[in-house]
């Protein structure tokens, strides 16, 4: 499921290193055409779709963009067991975001979670995109199952944070009560 050692969304990441140095360096076309071979050699890699996607973002081509980041939004939805791991999601998540449509980086990452239940990393990845749609009920229920996956308090402690921001954001006095049960609960 997550990406192995030395793979980048199941390419060598000897492969994928070479693009990354030329967007950091701002060499769009040369990062465009270090893709395209790429994608010559993995044509059914979302991954690579998604550098493509993000690159032709940064070139201002938004678009051509969205459509390749549709295509591999299909196709992680296909090739499920082999490319789900969270450096795709967070290259189709960053992309989507861009072109201000974070409902499908959402649901990219919650179809993720429905495949692959007990993985932390993509919970995190979903619960972050409820934070950037301002979600509270969702960051709620998603803390909560981080909570019972792991055990761990921090995630108890989120939850009464969304609720405390509820009250804030809704103005509604009754998720107090429920709040101050969360934390006797953690203190027990």
């Amino acid at each position: 499921m997550a990406s192995k050692f030395g793979l980048a969304g199941g390419i060598p990441e000897r492969r994928v290193r070479p693009i990354w140095d030329a967007i950091d360096s701002r060499q769009f076309k040369n990062a465009l055409k270090i893709t395209t071979t790429l994608l010559s050699k993995h044509p059914n890699s979302p991954y690579a779709l998604a550098l493509k996607a993000f690159i032709l973002e940064r070139m201002g081509k938004l678009d051509e963009a969205l459509s390749v980041c549709l295509n591999a939004k299909e196709l992680l939805y296909k090739n499920e067991s082999l490319s789900m791991d969270d450096r795709t999601l967070s290259t189709v998540q960053i992309v989507f975001q861009r072109l201000d449509h974070l409902e499908l980086a959402t649901s990219c990452y919650e179809h993720a979670c429905g495949k692959f239940t007990n993985n932390l990393e993509l919970m995190m990845g979903l619960f972050n995109c409820y934070v950037r749609e301002y979600s509270c009920v969702k960051q709620q229920q998603t803390t909560i199952k981080m909570y019972k996956l792991v055990g761990e308090e921090r995630f108890l402690l989120w939850a009464v944070c969304i609720i405390q921001l509820q009250v804030l954001l809704v103005s509604f006095d009754a998720p107090f009560s429920l709040s101050s049960q969360f934390v006797e609960h953690a203190v027990d």
